[in-house]
């Protein structure tokens, strides 16, 4: 399995406010996609990252993370999985919703290190 920078959100905007905050905040237009046997995710691609937004996940608190307090994940994959250029982009986007404010999360790497909290 691959390791990417993960958000993970708590907010009481419904889930399509929270599509388009994550678009606008980092440039692109997100589109819905349903996946054989999986909950409706929404999809964009720049030119080398991929951003996925889900309104729920399975993961449990591991490592002294509280997955289960923040339902919404928001998944950032850099396609040349360049690690530095995703976290980079990871952390913009996660400074970026907490200045929009109306959110409390986590940003994660691997599920294993937390990187940051709003």
């Amino acid at each position: 399995m691959s390791a990417y920078h993960e958000i993970f959100l708590r907010t009481a905007k419904p889930f399509d406010e929270v599509v388009e905050d994550v678009g606008e905040a980092f440039g692109v237009k997100l589109a819905s996609e349903q996946l054989p046997n999986t909950a409706q995710l929404y999809r964009a691609a720049t030119d080398s990252t991929v951003i996925e937004v889900e309104p729920s996940h399975a993961y449990e608190d591991d490592y002294g993370i509280e997955f289960s307090r923040f339902p919404i994940l928001v998944t950032v994959r850099d396609l040349d999985s360049d690690k530095s250029r995703e976290e980079a982009a990871a952390r913009s986007l996660f400074q970026a919703l907490a200045n929009l404010g109306g959110y409390s999360g986590l940003l994660v790497f691997d599920l294993k290190r937390k990187l940051g909290e709003i």
